[in-house]
């Protein structure tokens, strides 16, 4: 998979806050991602932070992770797994 032809989308997307409220919950391939989304999800029902910043930390892990974590990107934004 080329990474360098994926776009993340903006943080404002609301699939980022569906996948922290757990309304989307795709098996994710990279370690890494299940960490953080367990961590997430903690957070946001033990109300230790908002939706919108917890949001902006999953995009930014995207963003900064894409070349090991764009199987599970493509998965949740397209519906395509490699």
């Amino acid at each position: 998979m080329d990474c360098a032809t994926i776009t993340i989308v903006s943080p404002t997307d609301d699939r980022w806050r569906q996948l922290i409220r757990g309304d989307l919950m795709p098996k994710y391939e990279c370690l890494a991602l299940r960490i953080l989304m367990i961590r997430l999800r903690s957070d946001y029902q033990q109300d230790e932070a908002s939706i919108d910043d917890l949001a902006a930390e999953l995009h930014q892990f995207f963003t900064k992770n894409i070349r090991f974590a764009a199987a599970d990107y493509q998965a949740i934004f397209h519906g395509e797994r490699a």
